[in-house]
């Protein structure tokens, strides 16, 4: 699948920012991203990458507006989104520009899909066994 560059604002207090890329791959999301300093921009971090589990991912919502374009990742637990900058324990928001909404809209119904047979299976095999 293609590659979406995404951005997150307001890291540590609105100081830094986020930059970087996300795709869907068979078995959930590749984020590759780099934090910035928001003001000058005369630091940067190294490049790193985090790999979301499918199973991990709770929700997926996505929210178009006039100005902006948000992803919401919920998670099941803040252990697994620990790795990427963000203000909330369980829940990421990614922010996307205009130009890659039909990209980010097929990406999610991918994604939401997969997270629907996922959880049809789960479900399979609870009451299969009892």
């Amino acid at each position: 699948m293609k590659n979406i560059p995404f951005y997150i604002d307001g890291v540590h207090g609105g100081f830094m920012k986020v930059e970087g890329i996300m795709r869907l791959e068979q078995d959930g999301i590749y984020l590759e991203f780099q934090v910035k300093d928001s003001l000058v921009e005369a630091y940067k971090s190294s490049v790193k990458t985090h790999f979301l589990v499918l199973k991990d991912i709770d929700t997926v919502e996505l929210k178009i507006g006039w100005f902006r374009t948000r992803l919401f990742i919920f998670a099941q637990s803040g252990k697994i989104l620990e790795a990427i900058p963000g203000n909330d324990l369980t829940q990421r928001v990614f922010s996307f520009k205009r130009g890659n909404r039909p990209a980010l809209a097929s990406m999610v119904s991918q994604l939401n899909l997969e997270l629907s047979e996922l959880k049809l299976k789960e479900l399979d095999e609870r009451y299969r066994l009892s």
